[in-house]
């Protein structure tokens, strides 16, 4: 390797607590990793599926006592100790190591650290992964350098970015890890999944899961009694909480219906292989999972999540259903009412393969395989400086 501005230096990156907000990170993280020696850290929460996903990558991660916004409601008093106890924290750690640069993922394990790189004058960037703005990223914007988008329409809510003051927002994509960016470099013109006689659906709730879309799948199939053209295979990421319940449910399933193969797991760590293979996915709406469902080209039947902070997910499953890449069916209070209109979709779509065909293209169209080394390349020029 060449030398590189990169070359001994330390970037951090502080935010975090679902595989939405981590995965961009881990992302830039390798494309940086790939341009110079650099020390690469992550502060985050200590939450477990977060503790996981960085330990695979090898990379140090140092967990904060932050909690959500909404704790604040529930024992303020802690809630406010937690944070004092991040700050200084995460204070500590910017003296220790002397970042070059500092990268906010959103979430707030990211607000004291932001904060206390700001006030040490290093430079911030924002990733935001989300159609509208994330609420720790918009108290940040002041604070930051340069925001990344993954949405050229991102939804601010900010009269400093309307205004055109600082920070320079830069539309780069949602990074997606190198294996996604190769599946998007090398899948074929044929839709996934259409060139085998199984019609596999993956089923994603999220790197937390989610109980309620894991029931609406489950409830559906039970429904699905007419002659269907193809053999179906339900491959389920369900989440740790719920495994057992869903693995117990797909077992009494298959007992009634021989033709139906399964494979459930809390977590697929090779889920590349499996949007491959996927004739058909449904999913939340997280940008993240999105825009990984965009560059393997995955025809999507989105659940978006109605408890999302600023109802970003029903905003992002939106867009990618206005550019006709994705199905939205809504969650409903009525479980069977979500269920009925889950099945209705996927008998339409399996029945219909060029509607499937102009959705893959669709989401072709809105893939940003390249997005980490677009927020890289921002990232060496403002090192540069």
């Amino acid at each position: 390797m060449s030398p590189s501005i990169l070359d001994g230096k330390s970037i951090v990156f502080a935010g975090g607590g679902t595989g939405g907000h981590l995965l961009p990170g881990l992302a830039v993280a390798a494309e940086l990793a790939s341009r110079g020696n650099c020390q690469i850290s992550f502060v985050g929460t200590n939450r477990s599926v977060e503790k996981q996903i960085i330990a695979r990558s090898g990379y140090q991660h140092i967990d904060l006592p932050t909690a959500p916004m909404k704790a604040i409601f529930r024992n303020p008093f802690r809630f406010i100790v937690n944070h004092f106890q991040a700050y200084r924290k995460g204070r500590a750690f910017l003296k220790e190591t002397k970042p070059a640069l500092v990268i906010g993922l959103g979430g707030m394990a990211s607000v004291p650290v932001i904060l206390e790189a700001s006030r040490l004058k290093l430079p911030v960037v924002l990733l935001e992964q989300n159609i509208v703005c994330g609420k720790a990223n918009h108290f940040l914007l002041g604070r930051a350098d340069l925001v990344c988008s993954s949405f050229p329409d991102t939804i601010w809510n900010s009269n400093r970015i309307d205004a055109g003051q600082k920070p320079r927002v830069v539309v780069t994509g949602n990074p997606v890890r190198t294996e996604i960016r190769r599946l998007a470099e090398t899948v074929t013109e044929v839709t996934p999944g259409d060139d085998v006689d199984e019609f596999v659906i993956l089923v994603l709730g999220g790197s937390q899961g989610a109980v309620s879309v894991n029931s609406a799948v489950i409830d559906m199939l039970k429904g699905l009694q007419d002659p269907l053209p193809k053999a179906i295979r339900i491959v389920h990421q369900t989440g740790e909480r719920d495994f057992a319940r869903v693995e117990k449910a797909y077992a009494k399933l298959v007992d009634v219906a021989p033709g139906l193969n399964v494979t459930v797991q809390p977590f697929f760590e090779e889920l590349s292989e499996w949007y491959a293979c996927a004739s058909l996915v449904i999913s939340r709406a997280g940008a993240t999972t999105l825009a990984e469902l965009a560059c393997a080209r995955c025809p999507t039947i989105v659940i978006p999540y109605p408890g999302s902070v600023n109802d970003h997910q029903m905003l992002n499953a939106r867009y990618f259903e206005q550019h006709g890449a994705a199905v939205i069916v809504e969650q409903h209070s009525d479980p069977e009412q979500t269920a009925n209109q889950l099945q209705e979709t996927v008998l339409k779509l399996l029945s219909d393969e060029g509607e499937r065909i102009q959705m893959a293209a669709n989401m072709k169209s809105l893939a940003a395989p390249d997005a980490a080394r677009r927020v890289a390349d921002e990232v060496l020029a403002l090192i540069s400086r």
